[in-house]
């Protein structure tokens, strides 16, 4: 394949970080349509796109394009399996923006449809492709931390959405803030430390600002004997470039050896305990075992390198697509499991039957 034609499904304020992916990469692939039915959006969709870009209102009529080789979704999240199976059916590669769906059941429908049409089912989930959670990955899968015993991950937002929207439907949404986001950390632990083995969780509403969880907590063990402690608040404005801000996103590891973190807006830094190892003081020097020093990361953001594989799979190429809806289906069965836990309020093993339809 030459250059791939995408479709983009969605203009909403996550087309931003997609746009600027495509822009790095316009010798390979081009947007040619995008769906968005609100006429308000269509001047920002141009400006990031180009202005020759076709705009239409209906998702299904740009699937459906002759000339669209693979389709980007980034509508809402009730929506992804209804215009996967579109896009499944009129036998368009799809790359879908997390979260992929809203429980397991439509998961498994979506993998199925395009493992039929012999499609590729590719989900966005941006933290694996980011240079510094790459970062920590390498630090983790090397060893130097010895055996990890506990896992610490945090998203810190002040969400606020007009009534109206759909983000304030537990329906549309598939529930709350952990559906929404904190399934970025739950993905990021299963691509970090493996499996879940079980979790419980314990959920807060705040009816003002959605019918789902703003807060929410999750204790997990994991199948290599760690704990896991994640959590996700939607109600604060500690996450600013302010001097005395927390943080965005954080994860925090601990070793026998060592211990490692992420931050937002900081990087990535590791803390070496003993110097017995002697690969790793060389590694990250002897500085480390006095305290946190950084590790050197490059500067792709997750969307960017994300899109970029999932175009170089497109054309044929060599490419590093992690994602794929089988890798990802998990990280949904964990929040599922978690939705579960808080409602019947005890620990729930996995995996979980998923949820008939019927």
């Amino acid at each position: 394949m030459g250059v791939v034609r995408i479709g983009v499904l969605g203009g909403g304020g996550i087309l931003g970080s997609h746009a600027s992916a495509y822009a790095k990469i316009r010798d390979r692939c081009e947007v040619v349509a995008v769906a968005e039915p609100d006429v308000t959006r269509h001047d920002r969709v141009k400006a990031l796109l180009g202005a020759n870009v076709r705009l239409y209102a209906d998702y299904r009529d740009v699937i459906d394009l002759a000339d669209v080789d693979a389709v980007d979704i980034v509508l809402p999240h009730y929506l992804h399996l209804p215009a996967t199976l579109c896009a499944a059916e009129a036998r368009k590669a799809v790359l879908v923006e997390k979260v992929m769906a809203r429980n397991v059941r439509e998961c498994d429908q979506m993998i199925d449809a395009c493992e039929k049409a012999g499609v590729s089912l590719t989900v966005c989930h941006d933290r694996r492709y980011d240079s510094k959670w790459i970062a920590l990955k390498e630090v983790v899968d090397s060893g130097v931390l010895g055996e990890i015993f506990y896992w610490k991950l945090e998203h810190n937002q002040n969400v606020v959405f007009p009534e109206g929207s759909w983000v304030r439907s537990r329906e549309g949404l598939g529930g709350g803030a952990i559906m929404s986001c904190l399934t970025h950390q739950i993905d990021s632990l299963r691509w970090y430390g493996g499996e879940f083995a079980r979790v419980s969780c314990m959920t807060r509403v705040i009816p003002d600002r959605m019918e789902g969880e703003t807060v929410g907590v999750i204790i997990g063990k994991m199948r290599s004997g760690a704990l896991a402690q994640l959590s996700i608040n939607w109600f604060t404005r500690s996450n600013g470039a302010r001097p005395n801000d927390l943080w965005y996103e954080l994860v925090h590891v601990c070793g026998t050896k060592g211990e490692a973190y992420f931050m937002s807006s900081r990087g990535t830094f590791v803390m070496l305990h003993d110097a017995s190892d002697g690969a790793a003081v060389s590694r990250y020097g002897r500085e480390a075992l006095d305290g946190f020093v950084e590790v050197p990361s490059g500067s792709w953001t997750g969307h960017e390198r994300c899109i970029a594989e999932w175009v170089k799979s497109l054309r044929g190429e060599p490419s590093q697509v992690i994602t794929s809806g089988r890798d990802v289906r998990g990280t949904v069965e964990v929040a599922e499991a978690a939705y579960r836990s808080a409602q019947c309020g005890r620990e729930i093993e996995l995996p979980i039957d998923p949820v008939s339809g019927d």
